[in-house]
C-alpha cells in the first residue's frame, strides 16, 4: 500500500502544505506536468517525492538486468578514464582509483597555479571559463579537495577532463610555462 504523507487528497491539483508551500501533482491527468511536479516537490524537500518512492520498487523490478550490467561496465570505464587522465593534469592528483562510487576527491595543488587561492576559486573559475562543474572540497569539509563526478558517458568525461587540463595550462605559474617552453625549444 502506498503511503501519502499529506493524505491522498493532495495527489490532485494545487494544495497548501505545511510551511505555506504549494504542491502541484497532476500526474494522473497531465503527463506533461510530471517534470514541473517533481520540481515543485523539490521546493518542499530534497527527499525523494512519495510517488517516486512508491514507484521505485516496481521500476527496479521491471528494469532488465542488462541495464544494470551496462551501467556498472560504463562506471568502471569512467573510473579508469578519470584515474588515468588526471595524471595528465599536474595541479590535481587522484590518490586512489575510485571503486564503487561515481565521484572522486582530488587533491588540488595550488602551488602550481598562478592566480587561484583555494578550491572555491578554482571551482568558480573552472565553471566560468570551461563550463565544467566540480564540487568544492569546502562544501564537504575537505578544503582544497574538489569532488569530481564521473557518472557520465565516457566521451563527455574525456571532454571535461580535457577542459580541466586546458584550464590548468592557462592558470599555471609563469615559471612552469617558461620551463615547458624551454624544454620544447631545446628539442
Amino acid at each position: 500500500m502506498t503511503h501519502y504523507p499529506y493524505g491522498k487528497q493532495y495527489l490532485y491539483g494545487s494544495r497548501k502544505l505545511p510551511g505555506n508551500k504549494t504542491l502541484n501533482l497532476y500526474l494522473c491527468c497531465f503527463s506533461f506536468q510530471v517534470v514541473e511536479s517533481i520540481i515543485n516537490c523539490l521546493n518542499i524537500s530534497s527527499d525523494p517525492a512519495t510517488f517516486i518512492q512508491g514507484a521505485f520498487p516496481e521500476i527496479l523490478e521491471k528494469t532488465k538486468e542488462d541495464f544494470f550490467s551496462n551501467t556498472i561496465i560504463i562506471l568502471g570505464e569512467c573510473a579508469d578514464i578519470i584515474h588515468e587522465r588526471i595524471k595528465d593534469i599536474p595541479c590535481i592528483t587522484c590518490p586512489q582509483k575510485p571503486e564503487g562510487s561515481m565521484f572522486v576527491m582530488v587533491k588540488l595543488n595550488l602551488s602550481l597555479l598562478e592566480d587561484i587561492d583555494d578550491d572555491v576559486e578554482f571551482s568558480m573559475k573552472l565553471s566560468k571559463e570551461e563550463s565544467v562543474i566540480v564540487l568544492t572540497g569546502v562544501a564537504v569539509g575537505m578544503k582544497n579537495w574538489p569532488r569530481v563526478t564521473f557518472a557520465i558517458d565516457p566521451p563527455s568525461l574525456e571532454d571535461g577532463l580535457g577542459r580541466i587540463k586546458a584550464f590548468y595550462q592557462r592558470h599555471m605559474l609563469r615559471r612552469n610555462k617558461d620551463f615547458i617552453s624551454d624544454q620544447f625549444n631545446a628539442c
